[in-house]
């Protein structure tokens, strides 16, 4: 079983709130941590994560931000919605 997250206890427990106060979000969208972008030491200034499904697994790559096609779909925004940190390819 995986464990609860011990730090920012204050807002988890907001963004439960908001699950329950819009549950039909509840299948649509998920909280993500940052932790194995930070550890990559990604620049999300300089690099978008692009991600594509192959068979059971999703594959993401970091790719220049400039180089990245924008028509694209954002599966991932920054906390204001400014920009986006993670594209999914569209499909041609």
């Amino acid at each position: 079983m995986a464990c609860m997250p011990n730090e920012d206890v204050e807002f988890h427990d907001a963004i439960k709130e908001v699950f329950r106060r819009y549950p039909e979000a509840q299948g649509k969208y998920a909280l993500s941590s940052l932790d194995l972008e930070n550890e990559m030491k990604i620049d999300f200034d300089e690099k978008v994560g692009v991600s594509r499904i192959e068979g059971d697994k999703i594959i993401t790559e970091f790719k220049d931000r400039k180089s990245v096609v924008r028509m694209q779909i954002c599966l991932k925004w920054n906390f204001d919605y400014t920009e986006c940190l993670l594209w999914r390819e569209a499909e041609e």
